[in-house]
């Protein structure tokens, strides 16, 4: 009779654990052009927001539906046509069927409903569009309603003595509401399109007017993930200075997550400069590589498919300024120099930061968020001590030496506020930081009990000196005869 072998995991046990792979960090290389041309639905399959490859731009837009003359095909092909090409694009929808308004139909205003009841609007080839009650008299019935943002529906149209079906565990029966207007507004569309799809980063929606920009830049300024808007206007005010203008108002509110450029079709002779946000978004992604040394500045870029704005130096300086001069409105040009160059003019967003400033800090920051939770993720746990914390400060040198490799930090003396660290150490102004960037957290022996109760990591500190880029220059020639 053969004998049972015994195991030799007896002697000696081996387990073999696969580290979870790591989330990578976002490309930053990517843009979203909203219409309303209706030729992407809001809701179902393929809604809301479509990637398309830049290099079959063409014959993917014309897939979806999307007319040669449409205003995003237009810009689209602009954002395509740029060098380097962009590799994806998304498409985005601002639904013209949404519902935008509803009131009470006086004939059927409903009985038994209570504030904040919801309610579906029913309407034949319509769906999806949701209200609420936001007024109510004796009996539940009710004085006034209002549709809900982002659940305004498709396929509205106005009209009045809409049936509804109240929802949840509201008991309203009998209420009839009028459609009264129709159409998501451009910040409604961005909104929808951010909760639908967070990979892109800039965007340019085609409807939106000087006022609806300066609402998207708000709701940019504030958003996660951090995305930026880049929007254009032809506005003689803006041109004029104006009080009120849009690049005045996006300076005053210190938006660093809007960058407008002036720019008209000259009368009708160069219809694509009012889509030059599409060939702005498609240099600046095309740029955006993230391999070493692709730290880049959108001054002095040529665009493929936009002419030069026939402006004069004292024009320019009223919407835009002169760096290092303390005026204008940071707004920015496409121009002719000495009949010879063609290029954008000076590349900084609404608060005066340049846009690859805010580019590259986003970059650094998502890049240290994510290191950091891979880390999180790899290990069984990071100790709560000086060891543990050792792990944390790797991942965000990780992040910040990334940086360097782009061009985005460089080597220099530090030069801002001193950050003391607890016992001892920390950085000190004119300090030498060969590499661009420092981190360092103080000791946890210094924390209080109360955050070590709270699973805390001590706070990180990082300092970076950024490569910045020259963008003007002053020479001094010296002649001897």
């Amino acid at each position: 009779m053969a004998t049972q072998p015994l195991p030799l995991s007896i002697l000696c046990d081996v387990s073999v654990s696969v580290t979870p792979a790591g989330v990578s960090v976002p490309a930053f290389n990517q843009a979203l052009i909203i219409g309303n041309s209706g030729r992407i639905p809001s809701y179902g399959a393929g809604s809301r927001c479509v990637l398309i490859p830049t290099s079959t731009a063409t014959t993917s837009l014309a897939a979806l539906g999307y007319l040669t003359t449409d205003p995003e095909y237009i810009e689209a092909q602009l954002y395509a046509s740029q060098t380097p090409q962009a590799q994806y694009l998304w498409m985005g929808c601002q639904d013209p069927t949404a519902i935008q308004a509803i009131t009470v139909d006086s004939a059927a205003a409903g009985t038994g409903y209570a504030l904040n009841d919801t309610f579906l609007i029913s309407s034949s080839n319509a769906s999806y569009g949701y209200g609420n009650v936001t007024g109510i008299s004796g009996g539940g019935v009710v004085t006034s309603v209002a549709s809900i943002p982002g659940q305004q529906g498709t396929g509205y149209a106005i009209s009045a003595a809409l049936s509804t079906t109240a929802q949840g565990t509201s008991v309203g029966t009998a209420l009839k509401v009028n459609v009264t207007a129709i159409g998501e507004t451009p910040l409604q569309a961005v909104t929808a399109c951010r909760v639908a799809q967070p990979a892109w980063y800039l965007v340019n929606c085609t409807t939106a007017t000087d006022s609806d920009n300066v609402a998207i830049a708000a709701y940019a300024q504030s958003t996660q993930p951090a995305m930026q808007l880049f929007y254009s206007t032809q506005s003689a005010s803006a041109l004029a200075g104006s009080v009120g203008n849009v690049f005045s108002l996006i300076k005053a509110a210190n938006y660093s997550r809007a960058h407008g450029c002036y720019s008209t079709p000259q009368g009708g002779l160069f219809p694509n400069n009012a889509y030059i946000s599409g060939a702005l978004m498609g240099k600046a992604m095309g740029l955006n590589t993230g391999l070493a040394n692709s730290n880049f500045s959108l001054a002095a870029k040529t665009l493929v498919g936009c002419t030069t704005e026939p402006l004069s130096q004292a024009q320019i300086n009223v919407f835009a300024g002169t760096p290092g001069l303390g005026f204008g409105n940071n707004g920015n040009s496409y121009n002719n120099y000495a009949n010879s160059y063609d290029f954008y003019y000076q590349g900084v967003n609404g608060n005066g930061l340049s846009f690859t400033t805010v580019l590259g800090l986003d970059m650094l920051a998502a890049d240290a968020q994510i290191s950091i939770l891979n880390v999180l993720q790899s290990l069984p746990s990071i100790p709560q001590d000086d060891s543990g914390q050792a792990l944390v400060l790797n991942a965000v040198r990780g992040a910040c030496s990334r940086s360097a490799n782009r061009g985005f930090i460089a080597g220099g003396v530090w030069n801002g506020p001193a950050i003391p660290l607890l016992p001892t150490g920390g950085l000190t102004v004119g300090t030498a930081l060969s590499t661009g960037y420092w981190a360092g957290s103080s000791s946890f022996s210094t924390q209080s009990s109360g955050d070590r109760a709270l699973f805390k990591g001590m706070p990180v500190y990082v300092a970076v000196i950024l490569a910045g880029t020259q963008q003007s220059f002053i020479i001094g020639v010296s002649v001897q005869q």
